[in-house]
C-alpha cells in the first residue's frame, strides 16, 4: 500500500510557527507557567530535530512525526487536547519522542478529545514511541535509554518529567535491532512528580508500558494486542499502578502472538539490586490470548518484589508464574503479596516456596471456567473502557488488519464501534442495503493513489451512522490537506426543481430526486468529514456532505465539515431538516443549495480562518440559489433558517457572507454575519421581489455591513426596518465564538 508522505515544513531547532489553530484552546497548566502563545507551533508542520525552549501543539491540530523529536533540558513540549501526532513511516528514519532529563511532556487530552500518536504506516512496529528520562532513582544507578542513547536516574524520586492524560499510542514497537525495540511508553527513572493517567498502547510489537527503575505512579493504563508484554518492569520500579487493563486477542485473529501481560523483574544482571522493584498495583483486569504451556500471565521473576490486590487473569495457560527463589521468598515472608486475585489456572513455582496452595490460602480463587471472551466482557467490569479515548479491539471476533471499504454493498454492513477503517475508491450503498457506522469509528481514505476516494448512498440506500458527543465518527484522509477526497454523497427520492423533476449527482452520476418529500436516506449525527472537496474537474468538486434531493424523513444533526476544498454542506432540492452543523475553513461555501431545498435548518456554525493562517482563501458563508438554469423554476428554494453564527475571513470588495440569488427564497429568524465586506448580498431581482412581498423574511440579523441589494427591491433601509441591526463592530474569534455558543466546546467538535 502507497502511502501519502506529508509535505509540512520540517521544524528545525527553534524554528517556531506562528498558530494557525482554528480552535485554540488555552494551554493546558498543570504547575508550569503557561507558555506564551508565540511558542504554538502551527497544526500541519513536522515535528523533528530537537527543541530547546517551550513548543505548544495547538488544541485539535494535526502534526507529522519524523525521526528523533528530542525534547532537551529546561523545554516543554505542550500538546493540547484533540492534538493528532502521525509518523510518517514508510521511509528508512526511524520515528520517536524522546524527553531527556530536565526536559518535560505536558501532553494533557480529555476523555473526549485525546492526544492521539499514530502512524501512517497502521501496522505493528510502524514507529519508535515516547521515551521519557526522569532523574528519580535506579537500581543501576545511572543508564542510558534504549533508544535515543539518553542518560537517565539519579537521586531526585520526586523529580517531575511533565504529564501525560488522555494519551493513546498506536502501531509502535519500531525493532532498531534484535535486542532494541521500542514500547508504547517507556519511563527511564521517571520520578512521582510526573502524573501519568488515562493512556493507552495500542497494537505494539514490543511491550505497551515498560518502567526501568523510577518512582512514578500511574493510573487509568490500557493495552490492547501489543506483541510483546502488556506491561513490563526492571531496575527497581517502585511506583503505584490501579487500573491497568490489558486485552490479547486471539491469535487466529490477530495474526500474531502476544507474550505476557505482565514481566515483571528487579535487575538481569543482579536479582538483589537495590532499590528492589517492589510496585504497588491494584485493580487489574488483564486478559491473554495464549493456551500453549509456554504462555503466562503475570510473570513475577529476577527478584522482583510486588503487592497486587484486585485483579483478574485469564487467558494464558499459566495464569501467574514465579521464576526466582528470591521473589518467591518474598512472597512467603510477606515483602511481597498478592491478593483478592481470581485466575483461570493455578500458580506456578519454579522453585516450591510459594506455591498455588499459598496462593489460596490468602483468599485467592482459581477458577478454571473463567474467561472473559470479548471486549465488551472487559466493558461490563469498568464501564470506562466505553470511554471514546480508548481504542477498542475487535471483540474478540474479526481481524486486526485494517478492513478497507470499496466497491457495492448490497446488503446491510456495519462498522463496528471504535473501529478504523480505510476508504479506497468509491464505497456505494446500494437500494435496499443499509451502512451501519457505530460510534467512535474512524473511516481514513487513503490519499496518496489515483484513487477518488468518497462514500455514495444512492437512492433507496440508506446510512445509518450514529456518534456521540464523546465518541463521534470521523471520516478523514491520510492526506490531512483540504481535497484529498471526495466526501459522502446521499441521494434521495425528494422533489428537486430541475428539469423533468431528476437529475444525476456531480459525484457518481447516481439518480436523485422524486416524489417522496417524507423519504429516508438514513441517519447522521455526530459525524465529522475532514479535507474534502477531491476536484474531479473545472466544475466538479466534492463537498463535505452533499444531499441530493434528500427527504424529510433523513435525520441530521451535529455535523461538522472540517478544511474541505469545496463547500462544507450542500442542498440540491429535496426537504431534509438539519440542525447543529458546524462548517470550519471550507475554502469555497460553508453552505450551499440550489434546486428547490425547503429543509428547516437551526444552529448553523460557519467559521473562515484568516488567509494568513490557513494559506487559501474562502468564499462565502452562504451560497443560495433556486435554479442557476431557471429562476422560477418550482419548487423554490426556501429553507427556514435559525440561530445562525456565520464568521468570514475576506476584506476585499467580491466577498460575500449570505449571497441570496437566482430566485432563491428564504426565512431567516436570528443570525450573527460578520468578518466578509459584504455581510449580506442579494443578486437577481426575484430574490429581491421575495423579499419585498414578504414570501421571503429576515428578521433578528446583526450583521457586520450594510446589505448590498444589486437591482434596489429591497434595500438596507428595507432590512433595517425589518428590525435588523447593522453593526460595523461585530467580529467573533473562535474563543469568542466557544464562550458564546456553548455546544461548540463539546467534543465532536473540531
Amino acid at each position: 500500500m502507497k502511502w501519502f508522505m506529508y509535505s509540512a515544513a520540517l521544524v528545525l531547532g527553534m524554528t517556531l510557527c506562528t498558530s494557525c489553530s482554528d480552535d485554540d484552546d488555552e494551554i493546558a497548566n498543570s504547575g508550569d507557567d503557561t507558555t506564551e502563545e508565540s511558542n504554538e507551533l502551527a497544526s500541519g508542520s513536522t515535528l523533528s530535530g530537537s527543541i530547546t525552549s517551550d513548543v505548544v501543539l495547538v488544541a485539535g491540530g494535526s502534526y507529522s512525526l519524523t525521526g528523533a523529536y528530542t525534547v532537551k533540558d529546561g523545554a516543554t513540549l505542550y500538546i493540547n487536547a484533540g492534538v493528532t501526532i502521525t509518523a510518517k513511516g514508510g521511509d528508512d528514519v526511524v520515528d520517536y519522542i524522546l524527553v531527556e532529563q530536565g526536559g518535560k511532556i505536558n501532553a494533557v487530552g480529555t476523555a473526549s478529545s485525546p492526544i492521539v500518536m499514530t502512524s501512517t504506516d497502521q501496522t505493528p512496529g510502524a514507529w519508535g514511541g515516547i521515551h521519557i528520562c526522569g532523574k528519580a532513582v535506579t537500581n543501576v544507578g545511572t543508564g542510558s535509554s534504549e533508544i535515543g542513547d539518553a542518560p537517565y536516574g539519579g537521586s531526585d524520586d520526586s523529580d517531575s518529567s511533565g504529564v501525560l492524560q488522555y494519551v493513546r499510542v498506536e502501531y509502535t514497537g519500531y525493532a532498531f535491532s534484535a535486542e532494541k525495540e521500542a514500547n508504547g511508553i517507556t519511563f527511564y527513572g521517571v520520578g512521582s512528580g510526573t502524573v501519568v493517567d488515562h493512556c493507552e498502547a495500542y497494537a505494539g510489537s514490543d511491550d505497551g508500558f515498560e518502567w526501568f527503575g523510577g518512582s512514578v505512579g500511574c493510573s487509568y493504563m490500557v493495552v490492547v494486542n501489543c506483541s510483546d508484554d502488556s506491561f513490563d518492569w526492571t531496575e527497581g520500579w517502585r511506583g503505584t499502578a490501579s487500573y491497568l487493563v490489558a486485552y490479547q486477542e486471539a491469535e487466529e485473529t490477530l495474526g500474531y502472538d502476544c507474550d505476557c501481560l505482565i514481566e515483571a523483574d528487579n535487575n538481569e544482571n543482579d536479582y538483589n539490586a537495590s532499590p528492589i522493584s517492589s510496585p504497588m498495583l491494584s485493580n487489574l483486569l488483564l486478559v491473554g490470548n495464549g493456551s500453549s504451556s509456554n504462555k503466562r500471565g503475570i510473570r513475577l521473576r529476577r527478584g522482583t518484589q510486588a503487592n497486587i490486590s484486585n485483579a483478574i487473569v485469564c487467558g494464558k495457560a499459566n495464569a501467574v508464574t514465579l521464576e526466582s527463589s528470591e521473589t518467591e521468598t518474598y512472597l512467603s515472608n510477606g515483602s511481597s503479596s498478592l491478593s483478592n486475585f481470581t485466575t483461570d489456572s493455578e500458580l506456578k513455582s519454579e522453585n516450591s516456596i510459594y506455591t498455588n496452595d499459598n496462593f489460596e490460602a490468602a483468599g485467592n480463587v482459581v477458577d478454571i471456567t473463567m474467561g472473559y471472551n470479548s471486549w465488551s466482557d472487559l466493558t461490563k467490569v469498568y464501564s470506562w473502557l466505553s470511554e471514546s479515548w480508548v481504542k477498542s479491539a475487535s471483540g474478540g471476533s474479526g481481524s486486526m488488519a485494517v478492513e478497507t471499504l470499496s466497491g457495492s454493498i448490497t446488503s446491510d454492513v456495519t462498522l463496528a464501534a471504535g473501529s478504523s477503517y480505510y476508504l479506497s475508491g468509491a464505497y456505494t450503498v446500494k437500494s435496499g442495503a443499509t451502512l451501519y457506522i457505530e460510534e467512535g469509528v474512524t473511516i481514513t481514505a487513503i490519499g496518496d493513489d489515483d484513487v477518488v476516494d468518497y462514500i455514495l448512498v444512492e437512492q433507496g440506500g440508506k446510512i445509518n451512522a450514529v456518534g456521540t458527543a464523546s465518541s463521534p465518527i470521523v471520516m478523514t484522509s491520510t492526506d490531512q490537506t483540504p481535497g484529498a477526497w471526495g466526501g459522502i454523497h446521499l441521494c434521495g427520492k425528494a422533489s428537486i426543481n430541475t428539469e423533468g423533476g431528476t437529475g444525476s449527482s456531480e459525484i457518481g452520476d447516481a439518480t436523485y430526486g422524486g416524489t417522496d418529500d417524507s423519504d429516508s436516506s438514513g441517519v447522521l449525527q455526530y459525524v465529522r468529514v475532514e479535507y474534502t472537496g477531491y476536484a474531479f474537474n473545472a466544475e466538479k468538486e466534492a463537498n463535505g456532505i452533499t444531499f441530493y434531493g434528500v427527504g424529510s424523513g433523513t435525520v441530521v444533526d451535529h455535523c461538522e465539515a472540517y478544511k474541505g476544498s469545496d463547500d462544507g454542506f450542500e442542498w440540491f432540492g429535496g426537504t431534509v431538516n438539519v440542525s447543529y452543523l458546524v462548517s470550519v475553513s471550507c475554502s469555497d461555501d460553508s453552505f450551499d443549495w440550489t434546486e428547490g431545498w425547503r429543509g428547516t435548518a437551526e444552529n448553523l456554525v460557519a467559521y473562515q480562518e484568516a488567509p494568513e493562517t490557513l494559506e487559501y482563501d474562502c468564499d462565502c458563508l452562504i451560497e443560495a440559489d433556486n435554479n442557476e438554469l431557471g429562476y422560477n423554476l418550482t419548487p423554490y428554494s426556501c429553507p427556514t433558517l435559525r440561530n445562525l453564527y456565520l464568521v468570514g475571513n475576506g476584506s476585499s470588495d467580491n466577498k460575500r457572507g449570505i449571497r441570496l440569488r437566482r430566485g432563491t427564497q428564504v426565512k431567516i429568524d436570528g443570525a450573527m454575519v460578520c468578518g466578509k465586506k459584504n455581510a449580506l448580498t442579494l443578486e437577481s431581482e426575484e430574490t429581491e421581489n421575495f423579499l419585498l412581498d414578504g414570501t421571503s423574511t429576515l428578521a433578528n440579523m446583526t450583521i457586520s455591513s450594510e446589505i448590498k441589494s444589486e437591482n434596489e427591491i429591497y434595500t438596507n433601509d428595507n432590512f433595517l426596518a425589518a428590525g435588523n441591526t447593522v453593526d460595523t463592530s461585530l467580529a467573533y474569534s473562535w474563543d469568542t465564538l466557544l464562550s458564546t455558543v456553548s455546544w461548540l466546546s463539546e467534543g465532536w467538535v473540531k
